[in-house]
């Protein structure tokens, strides 16, 4: 896992957290880490993150907008 990655986990469970905390019970909490012309997408579900094994490049918007409107 990389430096970003893991930043994006830690955000991912501070936001669980809160939401616990607040009385809100979200099942899924989505995360990204992007370069701005490379992104990647990951899915926390309980305490397991789910890492999307492939990068997406900007050059193909369509994908990385089909896959933030999930």
């Amino acid at each position: 896992m990389t430096k970003l990655e893991k930043a994006s986990v830690a955000e991912m469970l501070a936001a669980k957290l809160f939401n616990e905390r607040e009385g809100n019970n979200i099942k899924t909490i989505y995360g990204t880490v992007t370069t701005g012309t490379t992104w990647k997408f990951l899915k926390l579900i309980g305490q397991v993150v789910e890492i999307d094994l492939g990068e997406h490049y900007i050059s193909d918007i369509g994908k990385i907008l089909g896959i933030l409107s999930i």
